[in-house]
């Protein structure tokens, strides 16, 4: 796994000392989303999540492409595809999408992570920084928008900005993994290994 890839949430594991992107996949952001009524929809949407569940991303892309041939301006079918463009590290897509599903609902904060995600991959910090700064605005209860600050500042060794980010995100959510990863693997880099292992039993912790 290269340095400026994402963590995509069941499509690639995690690695070791290595600060990485969230990028929303289908699943994890339909719960933004209000619920399909056209059965058709209903149908492609569970066949999307299957596709990507097997990690046949090509597959649920052409079936959330589907999803907007009969709604244009379906917000979730079109950050889906953002998410999964960026999955196969096409991050051009990724910006294209992700800015449609911020044009079909202006207040869809998982599609400004999205944009975030491939700004930063593309090394457009300031986009990125506007982009996770905007998530955080709009659902302030989730912690992906400080968490995916908190990896851009640690990028731009920005140590002391990343540990209050990472910190900020467990506060909002004590179960958020990736918080408690990302410190301690930041901890480790800095040979502060006591603080290191600390929040790596937090881990386990908040799977309890």
């Amino acid at each position: 796994m290269k340095k400026s890839m994402k963590l995509h949430y069941f499509l690639t594991s995690v690695v070791l000392l290595m600060s990485v992107f969230v990028t929303v996949n289908a699943q994890k952001e339909r719960s933004d989303c209000s619920d399909p009524q056209d059965p058709m929809v209903i149908s492609l949407v569970k066949q999307a999540a299957f596709s990507e569940a097997k990690q046949d991303v090509v597959g649920a892309i052409k079936l959330n492409k589907k999803i907007l041939e009969i709604e244009p301006k379906n917000e979730c079918a079109l950050n889906t595809i953002a998410g999964l463009y960026g999955v196969m590290e096409d991050f051009e897509q990724e910006i294209i999408y992700a800015k449609l599903a911020i044009e079909a609902n202006s207040k869809f904060a998982n599609a400004y992570i999205n944009l975030g995600n491939a700004q930063g991959t593309r090394g457009n910090l300031k986009e990125a920084e506007e982009a996770f700064s905007k998530a955080h605005e709009l659902a302030p209860k989730s912690p992906l928008g400080v968490y995916s600050l908190g990896v851009l500042a640690e990028q731009q060794r920005k140590f002391s900005e990343a540990t209050g980010f990472y910190q900020k995100s467990i506060e909002i959510d004590p179960k958020f993994e990736n918080g408690y990863f990302n410190l301690a693997a930041m901890y480790a880099n800095l040979k502060r290994f006591a603080r290191s292992k600390s929040h790596f039993e937090k881990i386990a912790c908040s799977k309890s």
